[in-house]
């Protein structure tokens, strides 16, 4: 579920704010009386894998994951080959070397924060079934391309030729493989003018891309040779995909650190099966929520036009365990608190 058109404005007349104002007052008073729900919904399994830090992983570990099933949403009608979110720069100090698990939605900039993390899995969900295939245009572009540059190359008009002949080659098994180069055939265009922009996302000398910096490509590249990414068709209000990536969570013991939303909460409610979903996996005190909005009276940082925000773990299960916080509540609160305190424009770190 990538970021759709920008239609995430606040709409409301005047008289409405102030009641949705008012309602958010509310709902914080009650969070406060609600006892906060524990980061393990149940007493977790003992771990019967394990990830290692490094190598490839175990042919067990890799059919256990091979195992998360797709949940076979419909064609949402708009698809999202690439993201148009550029400064995951200022979510860095939050997420670098976090370790752990990361789950995300999106395209490749969920490669970016995965290796800003460290993460020991990469594993992506997305609504739009378009998604995947390109995660799986990428397992096989990247391990076979050493460097960023020349991953950037292979898009190109003069590579053209020879990538579709990668791509025919390392897709010769793959049941979708005349989906996937329909795909590239139609989108190789735009990937080459985007790619060239991710490669250049550098802010005040800090790289915010894993194609701006060597080693966070060397890191996504070890990761597709290893089997750590793994992406499939999911909803993550559904019963299916989420909830098998969070009992993976708990089998191998492995904290899932880094949830990433990407705008996708503006498009659904929190309700009860997301609820279930979050609660399934296992985290730990360090484990963040990762999001960006639009939203009337919101900020927004230099070359982007979305806000970012970094919230503990822990509390977001607060707000959710409340039954009463909506995306658009927690939009407006933020905007309330970045008035009163004049933060860092496009940039929210909330507290528990």
């Amino acid at each position: 579920m990538t970021a759709r058109r920008a239609c995430n404005t606040l709409r409301a007349p005047m008289s409405l704010r102030a009641r949705a104002s008012f309602a958010t007052f509310v709902v914080l008073a009650a969070l406060a009386l609600v006892p906060a729900p524990s980061l393990a919904r149940r007493a977790a399994p003992t771990p019967t894998a394990s990830v290692p830090p490094s190598g490839a992983l175990s042919a067990e570990l890799r059919a256990r994951l091979a195992r998360i099933p797709d949940e076979g949403t419909p064609d949402p009608g708009e698809h999202y080959p690439v993201s148009n979110e550029w400064r995951h720069d200022l979510w860095l100090p939050a997420i670098r070397d976090l370790g752990g698990i990361f789950v995300g939605v999106g395209p490749d900039q969920c490669y970016t924060l995965a290796a800003m993390q460290h993460a020991s899995l990469a594993l992506l969900v997305d609504f739009d079934p378009m998604v995947p295939l390109v995660h799986r245009m990428y397992e096989v572009l990247v391990p076979a391309t050493e460097t960023p540059a020349a991953l950037v190359d292979r898009f190109q008009d003069a590579h053209a030729a020879e990538t579709r002949a990668l791509l025919e080659s390392g897709l010769a098994n793959d049941p979708q493989r005349d989906t996937i180069l329909r795909l590239y055939d139609r989108n190789r265009p735009r990937w080459a003018r985007y790619v060239r922009a991710v490669r250049r996302s550098v802010r005040d000398g800090v790289a915010g891309s894993w194609l701006a910096d060597d080693a966070l490509y060397a890191r996504v590249r070890t990761m597709f040779q290893e089997g750590r990414i793994v992406a499939r068709n999911g909803d993550v209000t559904g019963a299916r995909t989420m909830r098998e990536i969070g009992a993976i969570s708990q089998e191998l013991g492995e904290p899932v650190r880094v949830l990433y939303f990407s705008n996708a909460e503006q498009f659904f409610s929190y309700t009860p099966a997301f609820l279930e979903n979050v609660r399934s996996m296992r985290m730990d005190e360090r484990s963040i929520v990762l999001r960006t909005f639009r939203a009337r009276g919101a900020t927004y940082p230099t070359h982007d036009r979305w806000h970012y925000v970094v919230e503990p773990a822990a509390g977001f299960l607060e707000r959710l365990g409340g039954g009463l916080h909506r995306s658009r509540e927690l939009e407006i609160e933020i905007v309330s608190r970045r008035r009163a305190r004049g933060a860092t424009p496009g940039f929210t770190q909330l507290e528990r």
